[in-house]
């Protein structure tokens, strides 16, 4: 078969992928269908980020994407791939990085790590009495930073995630970039060391769940952990390698002990639940603030509602829907597609 019938395997599942999802769930139901094609996803971190190959069944290259970590940098190897429903392609190449946001990421720490130094702009946020805001705008999210008298002083770009979105807003902000920076400067870089050693991140979904795999040549170092997204797979596969540090570990495990969502898999990604309830919100004029407290904390502010993430704010929200008031916190609107009822009748 040619790499062509592959793409139409592919983009006959991917053309039932919804604007709604956002740019994360649309990548994450495109891995899905890559998966059950039987094609293959790969990544390997370098200095400036990550680069992302798209094979076909038969092992052909067809797409590759460069990004600042991960899962963008696969969002734009499925893009380049045309794996993508055409309608989704413009506007997904706006969330992606552009060169210069890559540089001045890298810079600032690096080897496809957006976490750590944005949790790191996070604490420093609510050191000096400000906040940190997202919002989801078109197809993908945007973050603002606030500072004690609630003076805007820096926006990110229309991103692929919440945590994108942290990480390119902090270089924006050159004292923001330079208090980051040097708290970082003598970190542990888990990418680099990735990197040093030439290992191999491979990737398959299935049913709204991630398995990522590390391979150095032919040795497995992690198969096929599970996790609920790129990012969170990956990270829980350097934990079984061996990559990560046993405190962060233990913090990451402490996590999926409190979320429901391991024995809840509803078919979707987190990506694109977390994508469904920051639309919602958005689309309420609800703000949501994000924090770092030990996991990354999501808030409405005066409404007594948290949800908690693990790497993501996107699970952050998912977590938040599922252990809050989902009424109070959506707020449904009239059913206006609904039969005519009287409305004096008693059920």
């Amino acid at each position: 078969m040619s790499s062509n019938d592959f793409r139409a395997r592919v983009r006959k599942q991917t053309e039932k992928l919804r604007e709604i999802e956002g740019a994360c769930g649309i990548c994450h139901g495109t891995l899905e269908a890559i998966t059950e094609e039987k094609g293959t996803v790969l990544a390997y971190e370098k200095p400036d980020g990550v680069l992302a190959v798209i094979k076909d069944d038969e092992g052909n290259v067809i797409g590759k994407g460069f990004d600042i970590v991960w899962s963008p940098a696969i969002l734009s190897a499925e893009i380049d791939a045309k794996l993508i429903p055409e309608r989704f392609e413009d506007k997904l190449k706006e969330a992606l990085s552009n060169e210069e946001e890559i540089k001045a990421i890298a810079n600032l720490y690096g080897y496809g790590r957006v976490v750590t130094p944005s949790v790191v702009a996070l604490q420093y946020i609510n050191e000096i009495g400000g906040r940190t805001v997202i919002k989801r705008e078109r197809i993908g999210v945007v973050a603002r930073l606030y500072d004690k008298n609630d003076r805007l002083i820096a926006q990110s770009s229309v991103s692929y995630c919440p945590t994108c979105a942290i990480v390119k807003a902090i270089v924006k902000n050159d004292e923001i970039a330079k208090v980051v920076k040097e708290r970082l400067k003598n970190a542990r870089n888990t990418g680099k060391i990735k990197f040093e050693e030439g290992v191999e991140n491979r990737y398959e979904a299935s049913g709204g769940a991630v398995r990522a795999s590390i391979l150095k040549g032919d040795k497995i170092l992690a198969n096929r952990v599970i996790g609920c997204c790129i990012a969170y797979s990956t990270t829980k596969a350097e934990i079984t390698a061996g990559f990560v540090s046993q405190e962060s570990a233990k913090r990451f495990k402490a996590y999926c002990n409190l979320c429901p969502m391991k024995h809840c898999w509803m078919e979707k990604s987190m990506g694109a639940m977390g994508n469904i309830v920051l639309h919602r919100l958005s689309e309420i004029g609800m703000e949501i603030e994000v924090t770092s407290e030990g996991f990354i904390v999501a808030k409405i502010p005066g409404e007594g509602i948290i949800g908690r993430g693990t790497l993501c704010t996107l699970s952050a929200l998912t977590n938040m829907l599922i252990t809050s008031n989902g009424s109070k916190l959506l707020k449904p609107s009239p059913a206006k597609r609904f039969p005519e009822v009287d409305e004096g009748e008693s059920f």
